[in-house]
Parts: C-alpha cells; structure tokens; sequence
C-alpha cells in the first residue's frame, strides 16, 4: 500500500492539469441565499402582488430550485396546493438557484403547458433575462435577486477573439442556449455549477476542477462516492485552498497557495476520499475496510501516516472552528 503523495508537473496546454482559475466565483453561504429568496420574493411580490401569487402554481428546475423554492414558500407562506403538479391554465412561476445559459430552464419550459410562465431565481446576467423574454412568448417574467457579470469582454478584450471564442463554444453547446457568456459563476454550500472545459489534448469538453471542499459543498461531497454516515465526528478537512479534480483513475489535488499540482492514485486517491469525506479516521477506517482486505491494525496505522502527510503538505487540515457557511 504506497502511503505517499507525488507531485505532478503541470502538463502544459492541457486545460484541466493546469491550475485551477478562480476568478468570478461568487461563494454564498446559506444565510446569504435566504436573503437573496426574500429578495426574490420581494421583486415577485412588487410584479404580481400577494393576491394574484396566491393562486399561481410554482415548481422547481432540479436540484438546487428544489432548496429555492422550499425557502420561497415559507417567504411567500404559499399553501401546499400551490406546490402541486401545475395546471396549464394557471400561471407557473419556475423556480431556480441560478441560470447561466438558460439551457436547463428551456429543457423545463418543454415538460410545461402553461401558457404563461415566470422564470424566477436567485443569481443571473440581464442579458441572458432578456434574451429568454425575446425567444419565449409564454414567458412573462424573468427575475433574478442578484446581477452576474459577464467576464467574457475583460477575457478577451479583442473583438476577433471573442467573436472566434463565442463561436467555438456555440459549435460545442450539447443543446441550445438564450445567452453565451462568461457570467460569474455561484457557488452555493449544496451546489458548485458544472464550468465545462476545453482540453486541447484530447479535443473534446471535459470536466473542470472543483473548488469547493467537499465537507462544504453537498453535490462535491456526492462526487466523492463515499456513503453517507451517522457515525462520523469531523476533525479533519480539506482546506478552502485545495481544489480537485478527477482524471481517469486519479485524483488530483491543487494547492491554490502555491499552485502546486498533486497526484494520487489507488490506495492513495481512496484514502484521501475518505479524509475528504468523513473527516473522521475512525470512519474512514472502517470504509476503506469495506474496499480492502488488509490486516485493520496496518490500515490504520498507514491511514495515520497518510493523513499526517497530507497535513503536513496543507492539503488537510484540522477543525478548530465552524466552516462559514451561515
């Protein structure tokens, strides 16, 4: 069982062995999303008024409009009906974290028959709003609590490098969209958004670092694919400055201080999952039995070791007060 952490060099030209770009991410602890709903709910409030909110029907785009909206309906006190499956002569208000293309609100407005429908959610630019109303009749509204802006124009100042930058990811867009841009992108505690890139190597879309820690971010600590468990007590975490990012069989791991690039594999990468996850050696302990068979005692002692090594490196760190994330 090889107990050690290799630095890897980053593989030039290669786009997601490189370091990690963290320019426009907006992170948003829980309070602050509660605030932006009441918000929301203000503008929805100001648009329609109470009497007319009370008898539309509201849903949600999986799976963060899912947390928006329970927080809506407490905001609004909407009664339960409001959130039964929609009538097509009811207005629909279609509820959602954020929106950055609109491609996923306008596979949503395909499964509704609603004649009039108001797109509601926490975090978008106005120009992706605004095309939605001009390329949607049905759609009456389009509100957002808080403006994104779009990075694209200081990324690429040149104009023929953002019309031939615009028109490659257009050719790549797996679906259509309302709006191409570069808007910043929200990082809510249950929710990083998916910042797909281009890797010049292979040729082709691929999955980009995540820079969130898992034990602060519901939907990275699933791609972790540890089980959930009771039993854990925390002590140990991934710093706030590691991102990471899987590659085939490997995990690797960006130390955002120093830029530095490392990775792990086998025994190593399953080790660090189970830090990354449970933050608990006990448990962690017991989950790499289940994919192991080795002698318990020497599995522990070489997690330790592990574990002491990667605090060591500042890619793991101890829990001396709560995670922000009120």
């Amino acid at each position: 069982m090889a107990m050690h952490v290799t630095d890897l060099l980053t593989a030039g030209g290669v786009t997601n062995s490189s370091v990690p770009i963290t320019k426009g991410m907006h992170r948003v602890t829980y309070r602050q999303a509660e605030a932006a709903t009441k918000q929301l709910a203000a503008q929805l409030v100001q648009a329609f008024g109470p009497e007319e909110l009370s008898r539309f029907r509201y849903a949600a785009i999986p799976r963060g409009g899912l947390i928006v909206l329970g927080m809506l309906s407490y905001v609004l006190d909407l009664k339960p009906d409001a959130l039964m499956p929609p009538e097509p002569d009811v207005p629909l208000v279609v509820v959602d974290d954020s929106a950055y293309s609109g491609a996923r609100f306008a596979q949503f407005l395909r499964t509704v028959a609603n004649q009039e429908v108001i797109f509601a959610h926490l975090y978008s630019h106005p120009d992706l709003r605004a095309a939605i109303l001009r390329q949607e009749p049905r759609v009456v509204a389009c509100l957002a609590a808080h403006d994104l802006r779009d990075l694209a124009p200081e990324r690429y100042p040149n104009a023929e490098d953002y019309a031939a930058w615009k028109a490659r990811w257009q050719q790549r867009a797996r679906q259509p969209v309302y709006w191409m841009g570069l808007p910043e992108m929200v990082i809510f505690p249950w929710s990083e958004p998916d910042r797909p890139a281009w890797n010049p190597a292979t040729e082709r879309v691929e999955e980009n670092w995540w820079l969130t820690a898992p034990d602060r971010c519901l939907k990275n600590w699933v791609r972790l694919k540890v089980p959930p468990s009771g039993k854990a007590q925390p002590t140990l975490r991934s710093p706030d400055a590691v991102a990471f990012h899987f590659r085939d069989d490997e995990i690797m791991l960006c130390d955002l201080r120093t830029e530095q690039v490392y990775g792990l594999e086998g025994v190593a990468a399953d080790m660090w999952r189970a830090l990354a996850g449970y933050g608990d050696l006990e448990v962690a302990v017991e989950y790499l039995l289940s994919l192991y068979e080795v002698d318990e005692p020497r599995l522990r002692s070489d997690l330790q070791a592990f574990a002491d090594e990667l605090l060591a490196k500042g890619l793991l760190e101890w829990i001396d007060e709560p995670s922000n994330t009120e």
